[in-house]
């Protein structure tokens, strides 16, 4: 399983200008934005869908919800949302702490994510979050495309 140190490894072996931060809650955009001060389209959410056979993970800003049908064009597949136990199995991270880098699947970044400075994603579990710039996450391999309904 994976988690916040091996994150934090992640981020300093590729040398990427993001920060883990400890909260008291944040399992959900509302409560991570309160504890932040910080406003949802600023909060990144990182959906685990399964493709038939793997996993990719759509990413959205906290005000967005993922369209499916626009994932599905891009990778030639029907998609679906992981059940929260499936989410572990297939990216190693739990539900609720999927940060928006570190993956082997194939990433999809929102174009609209890419309008703020700086985000918060999931930080490796659900006490942490990841302050990374979209740039950085687009570096680390996502594909940008419009996928929000």
């Amino acid at each position: 399983m994976k988690g916040v140190e091996w994150l934090k490894n992640y981020i300093k072996e590729k040398s990427i200008n993001a920060k883990i931060i400890e909260v008291r809650r944040a399992s959900t955009v509302k409560e991570a934005a309160e504890e932040l001060g910080c406003s949802k389209r600023q909060i990144v959410k990182s959906i685990v869908l399964a493709a038939e056979d793997e996993a990719v993970i759509a990413i959205v800003d906290g005000t967005s919800s993922v369209d499916l049908k626009r994932v599905e064009e891009l990778v030639g597949k029907k998609v679906r949302v992981a059940g929260k136990n499936e989410v572990l199995d297939l990216i190693g991270f739990p539900a609720g702490g999927v940060p928006p880098i570190g993956h082997d699947c194939k990433v999809i970044l929102d174009e609209r994510v890419l309008e703020n400075e700086r985000v918060y994603g999931g930080g490796g579990d659900e006490k942490h979050l990841l302050l990374v710039s979209p740039s950085d996450i687009v570096k680390d391999g996502a594909v940008v495309a419009r996928i929000r309904r």
